[in-house]
């Protein structure tokens, strides 16, 4: 079983909660625990109520928990919404005017005149409950203070700084008689981990992957990898363009894509459908694209801040007509990374659009892992036209066993290139012929059939069983961790998790899922759409699902509490 730790900061937008965890995170890390940080916020500049949990401990962790060991409450109303949830021998911090009709031995009531005359303000409160934090943990003021000193020398004033600095100092003498409570697991110390966010690992993954142009129209929770790439491109060689709308964004991708370059473009679902029309004329132009689509709730608008995992069957149908396309779900952080250049490979290999499915769960999360392998990235640019001995007309769209015809990049070959986003022949001049339209859309079409059974089946965990559950994406790591706690307590109980959405490798899928007697769906969606689509395209028969709709992320608990109502008392 994991051992570990959850600490919950909570308060509202403004008071430091975001300052707060990236301060004991970084800190947590360097000291060698494993992370995983989750965050729930509301679309709000100042006031409403976020909190962020921290779990950390001796092995690596990839979910989240919802039960409380130490409470770092930054106003009144996080005491009163994440109190009940604290352990019966938790630790809550809080300022003493905070919690003036709280009884609750657990909470340790900081009065507001502790510090120096300058931290007397709110503006301090997130600083002083942290210096208690770290004496109950057993860390050192020393460490947190040389921490504090780098994370905010260039940001404050000298003065403010010291006020800083001297508030730790005055909290730590305070509150010296409190005998910390020792952990019950040493540090796990490597100087190769790090910790990043799931938008983190796929901007970087972009650029192991050799992105050359990033078009983006700015939509939570995809904006961080825009950001990312426009902080770094310039010295890597990325151009990153911020354009006035996601059809433009699209669009433009798919001008430098058809020109030569690696190129991509990211945006939520509501994003994602205003590129539909383009996103058929990738499918009929066969111009390789990669697309992110950080999922968020919907429809429309819906809840800027939230997660869901309900765009899969919009995205395996987007546009109108037949024509390939592949979705991919990384299961976690370091998935999301080598998953992200697979992606690039693939588009151009195939020569279609590649959708990367995250959520907004995955995509704020951050994880502590191992610093990604650049030598484990290959880049393959797929089939390229040799260089005729003089310019010449290339047969673009010619009909082969596979499907995908050798391309060539206008003004950087001597190939002339014909594109056009009607049906066209194999040099790519509009044409209604009854013949060649079959021939063509067959010929696109085969594309699909072909890379499916390249394609990998799911990965079975717990094998055998009777008893199946399917996840992908951010339900991944509770799903796993929940189901090994199911399985100590006896229940029969196997996990199949899926990275590869569509299309389906159908051989090996039935192969891996037909001993299960039941199966089951767990999703942040109402429908159960991969389960769906499994039965849409393969014999697999789903026995039940649950899904959760509210925008918030699964927990392990969440998962228990739910294996339980489905599986129930089977063995």
């Amino acid at each position: 079983m994991l051992n570990f730790r959850n600490i919950v900061i909570a308060g509202a937008a403004g008071q430091g909660v975001d300052s707060a965890v990236t301060l004991i995170g970084k800190i947590l890390l360097r000291t060698g625990f494993h992370l995983f940080i989750s965050a729930d916020y509301q679309s709000r500049v100042r006031g409403g109520h976020n909190f962020m949990r921290i779990r950390f401990g001796d092995q690596p962790l990839t979910a989240t928990v919802s039960s409380i060991d130490y409470l770092l409450a930054l106003n009144e109303e996080s005491l009163e919404r994440h109190l009940p949830g604290l352990k019966n021998d938790g630790v809550a911090f809080a300022m003493a005017d905070d919690c003036l009709s709280i009884t609750d031995p657990r909470v340790v009531k900081v009065p507001a005149k502790t510090g120096p005359m300058a931290a007397r303000g709110k503006t301090f409160t997130g600083i002083k409950l942290l210096a208690l934090l770290f004496a109950e943990l057993g860390l050192s003021a020393e460490i947190f203070k040389q921490t504090v000193n780098q994370q905010f020398a260039e940001k404050f004033s000298t003065e403010l700084l010291q006020t800083n600095l001297d508030t730790i100092s005055e909290i730590t003498t305070t509150f010296a008689d409190r005998s910390p409570k020792p952990l019950p697991f040493a540090p796990d110390p490597d100087p190769q981990r790090m910790l990043v966010n799931g938008n983190d690992a796929i901007a970087l993954g972009m650029v192991a992957a050799g992105v050359g142009v990033y078009t983006a129209y700015p939509m939570t929770p995809s904006t961080s990898v825009l950001n990312v790439l426009a902080d770094c491109g310039p010295q890597l060689g990325i151009a990153v363009e911020q354009v006035e709308d996601e059809i433009a964004a699209l669009n433009a991708a798919l001008g430098a894509s058809y020109a030569g370059a690696r190129a991509a473009t990211g945006s939520s679902g509501a994003g994602i459908c205003l590129m539909a029309e383009a996103i058929g004329m990738a499918g009929i132009t066969e111009i390789p694209i990669v697309i992110f689509d950080a999922q968020r709730s919907s429809p429309a608008t819906g809840m800027a801040t939230r997660t869901e995992q309900a765009d899969l069957l919009f995205v395996a149908h987007v546009s109108h007509g037949d024509f390939p396309r592949l979705i991919i779900s990384p299961a976690g952080h370091s998935e999301a990374f080598y998953l992200t250049t697979e992606a690039f490979n693939l588009a151009d290999y195939w020569q279609i659009p590649v959708f990367i499915l995250s959520d907004q769960a995955q995509a704020s999360a951050e994880c502590s892992v191992n610093e990604f392998e650049l030598e484990k990235v290959n880049i393959d640019r797929g089939i390229i036209a040799d260089e005729p001995q003089k310019t010449d007309m290339l047969r673009r769209y010619e009909v082969t066993k596979t499907g995908v015809s050798p391309r060539a990049f206008p003004k950087l070959s001597q190939w002339l290139i014909s594109c056009d986003s009607h049906e066209h022949n194999e040099i790519g001049r509009i044409s209604d012929d009854i013949e060649n339209r079959n021939r063509q859309h067959d010929k696109r079409m085969r594309k699909l059939t072909n890379l499916a059974a390249t394609l990998p089946g799911p990965e079975i965990w717990g094998a055998p069983a009777d008893n199946l559950l399917i996840c992908w994406g951010s339900t991944v790591g509770p799903v796993l961790e929940a189901a090994e706690i199911f399985r100590a307590q006896g229940h029969n109980l196997a996990v199949a998790v899926f990275q590869y959405l569509y299309p389906f490798n159908c051989e090996l899928i039935e192969k891996a899922l037909a001993p299960f007697k039941s199966i089951y769906t767990i999703e942040g969606n109402y429908s159960g759409q991969l389960g769906k689509l499994l039965q849409m395209e393969t014999t697999i028969r789903i026995t039940s699902h649950f899904g959760k709709t509210d925008g918030r992320l699964f927990t392990v608990e969440d998962v228990l509490q739910n294996l339980t109502a489905l599986v129930g008392g089977k063995q």
